[in-house]
């Protein structure tokens, strides 16, 4: 049997563009840097991991957890709650909005007689707007979802 000859396919050449880094000598975050670039050269995934690096660092400044859990999916478990530590955290907020009674007339005093009229009723909402923010990746999606609505409520 002939060995079989791969097919030679020519890729079109994307256009690119090259930056250089210096880095300091006798300086251990910066060796160690280059160790691992070195490390991804050798495998051919340098510019690969670097873009995906400066992306998720990026996102994360920018406060996308969601960024993270994509590249490390088995992170997601530590960063969402319980569902005992969503449940504290709705007691929590329940104690915070107890209404206070206001306190009863003192018996020596008389209500003052007042005609009764009809309130004016308001065509518009005046109820906060709240904004959902769906999560279902997790197994306690639905109380996560209460618990950040709570959240806006206190707020306004």
């Amino acid at each position: 049997m002939a060995a079989k000859k791969k097919s030679l396919v020519k890729r079109k050449p994307v256009p690119r563009h090259a930056r250089k880094y210096l880095f300091r000598n006798d300086h251990p975050v910066d060796q160690h840097v280059e160790g691992i670039l070195n490390y991804w050269r050798s495998g051919k995934q340098e510019i690969t991991n670097l873009r995906k690096a400066v992306a998720l660092y990026y996102a994360l400044e920018q406060g996308d957890l969601p960024a993270l859990f994509d590249a490390f999916p088995q992170y997601k478990t530590q960063f969402a709650p319980s569902t005992a530590e969503a449940l504290e955290q709705f007691m929590q907020i329940l104690k915070q909005q107890q209404v206070v009674q206001a306190p009863e007339p003192a018996a020596g005093s008389k209500q003052i007689a007042a005609p009764s009229f009809a309130m004016p009723v308001f065509e518009d909402d005046d109820q906060p707007t709240l904004i959902f923010k769906k999560v279902t990746e997790t197994e306690n999606g639905s109380s996560l979802n209460f618990i950040n609505m709570s959240k806006q409520l206190i707020k306004k």
